[in-house]
Order: structure tokens, then C-alpha cells, then sequence
């Protein structure tokens, strides 16, 4: 990621979820995010220069440009793919020069990861091993450490 000014916000969050998979966003930080992107200015890098960060192709992004929400939709094919991360995600938006989403979203980014990774956590000590039990298993009461 590039190096933050003094006092920057991102800088912790993006070394926090730098493992944590695309997955980890909900829907609330994916709308807001699509918000930001989904905009094209001739000023501040779309979801398109985010597409071809990542390593979309001409004719994908072409494919993306007929969605209502191409930032949701790019989300939503890159987290298949290896090296998707939120991490990745906060290192390219900076990147492209960003600071606006990232200073904006960058809590909630922060606190998606860790919801998520909370919820790992839980699956693990539980030993969860599909995604359908996440859910059932996030709902049941928690693990005693007496």
C-alpha cells in the first residue's frame, strides 16, 4: 500500500483485513463502495480502472459495463479469484488515488473484517467446515473459556 501521511485512517485497517476475503465486505460497505466507483469522472480512477488493476480483461470489463451495479459485479467475480482480498482491495484503491473511498470506508471496511474474522474464529472452535453452517453456527451461544 502506499505510504500514508500523518494521521492517515486506512493504514491500520488495510493491515488488519490483509488476509481477510472479499467475503469479509457486507452488503452495506459493497453499496456504499459501488456509490464511490460506480461514478465515472474524468477526476478520480471508477470501478473500471479498479477492474483492470485486478487483472479483468477488455472483454470482462466490457461484460460489466451492462450491470446496473458493475462495482458490486466486479466484487462478486473477483473474490473467486486468487489473491482477492480485502487487504488487496484497500492497497489498489489506494493505488489509483482513492483516498476519498478510503477515508470514507475505511472504518467500515475495518469492521466488516473483523466481523468476519470473528466469525472464523467461532466456525473453527466449533470445527465448522461449510459455508452453510456459518451461519447456525454464528447464531448458536458462545464458547465458554472457563
Amino acid at each position: 500500500m502506499a505510504a500514508a501521511g500523518p494521521g492517515a485512517g486506512p493504514a491500520p485497517v488495510a493491515s488488519a483485513a490483509a488476509s481477510l476475503p472479499l467475503a469479509a465486505l457486507n452488503v452495506r460497505v459493497r453499496r456504499r463502495l459501488s456509490l464511490f466507483l460506480n461514478v465515472r469522472t474524468a477526476v478520480a480512477a471508477d470501478w473500471s480502472a479498479l477492474a483492470e488493476e485486478v487483472g479483468f480483461e477488455y472483454l470482462e470489463i466490457r461484460q460489466l459495463e451492462a450491470h446496473a451495479d458493475p462495482t458490486g459485479k466486479l466484487l462478486d467475480d473477483w473474490q473467486g479469484r486468487p489473491g482477492a482480498s480485502v487487504g488487496r482491495l484497500l492497497e489498489l484503491l489506494a493505488k489509483l488515488g482513492r483516498d476519498d473511498v478510503l477515508l470514507e470506508l475505511g472504518p467500515s471496511i475495518g469492521a466488516a473484517g473483523w466481523w468476519w474474522l470473528s466469525q472464523m474464529i467461532t466456525c473453527r472452535a466449533r470445527n465448522v467446515t461449510s459455508r452453510l453452517s456459518l451461519h447456525s453456527a454464528s447464531l448458536q451461544a458462545p464458547i465458554r473459556s472457563d
